[in-house]
């Protein structure tokens, strides 16, 4: 038996190490384009034509301010809609998953289901009759070409999280505000809100991130002036900075920095918003 226990722990775990092997090599495969457009976003295009594979210095601190300069309006332009959009999406979604949730009306269970089903309907599918939608209605080369879809679109996942969650709550809560007087309404701002305020900043966090990607519904309704900031890096380092690399990471860089700070100091809100949603579910 002795003998048998020893040659196990001898036993060289050949699986496991394969496993950490390929989970490492992931990693890398992962990290490592992030890290080398951080470093190289600080480089002269000489020190970038033989040394992009790894970090050097002197620093460059002035590629950052000339990408800050060639994207502030872009940046402006998609905080506007960012802002505007996910405020106004916020309050039809929530309105009307508390609706579904907590009133009983005709045809509610229909409804849901048309508005979830909605979900699996993908968005190029709708590209270019929404196009010609908005330029129908006169909304072209404006920013509620933006915006407005936003509060359609973007409220679907919304409801279906929301939803979710008011339907969950206990109904003694708002039965016994309702015997003090209160208004389904006032149900709805004064209980159902405040509870559900980290599932609504997920859903911020998740809204102002497809907003700050969107690079392709910008370029077919407005024009160069008025892009979001995906679309005018890709417009801007396309057309004046293709020889100078070291300012399109900069300006990467400079585009991923709001991204970056929201998620850091909303990141519990965006959890705890996560698992409230999935323990509800």
């Amino acid at each position: 038996m002795e003998n048998i226990e020893k040659s196990r722990r001898k036993k060289f775990p050949v699986a496991q190490t394969v496993l950490h092997v390929v989970l490492v090599f992931l990693l890398f495969i992962m990290l490592y384009p992030l890290a080398m457009a951080l470093w190289n976003a600080f480089k002269s295009d000489i020190a970038y034509d033989y040394t992009r594979w790894y970090p050097t210095l002197p620093l460059r601190i002035r590629n950052v301010s000339t990408a800050f300069d060639m994207t502030s309006k872009y940046m402006l332009n998609t905080v506007v809609v960012g802002v505007a959009g996910t405020a106004g999406m916020l309050a039809i979604s929530s309105l009307a998953s508390f609706a579904f949730a907590k009133m009983k009306f005709p045809g509610r269970s229909f409804f849901l289901s048309m508005v979830l089903a909605l979900m699996m309907v993908p968005g190029v599918l709708t590209l270019v009759p929404s196009y010609i939608l908005y330029k129908t209605l006169g909304l072209h080369d404006n920013l509620m070409a933006l915006i407005l879809p936003i509060w359609t679109g973007g409220c679907i996942f919304a409801v279906f999280l929301l939803t979710t969650f008011f339907s969950g709550l206990p109904k003694d809560l708002f039965e016994a505000a309702q015997i003090d007087g209160a208004s389904l309404f006032r149900c709805y701002y004064a209980i159902a809100l405040p509870l559900s305020m980290p599932i609504l900043g997920t859903i911020t966090i998740m809204q102002i991130v497809n907003v700050w990607n969107d690079y392709i519904w910008p370029q077919l309704v407005l024009s160069e002036e008025k892009f979001t900031v995906s679309a005018g890096l890709l417009l801007t380092f396309k057309s004046e900075y293709t020889s100078n690399m070291p300012v399109m990471f900069a300006g990467y860089l400079v585009a991923s920095s709001p991204l970056i700070l929201l998620f850091i100091f909303a990141n519990k809100f965006y959890i705890q918003g996560l698992v409230g949603a999935a323990i509800k579910m």
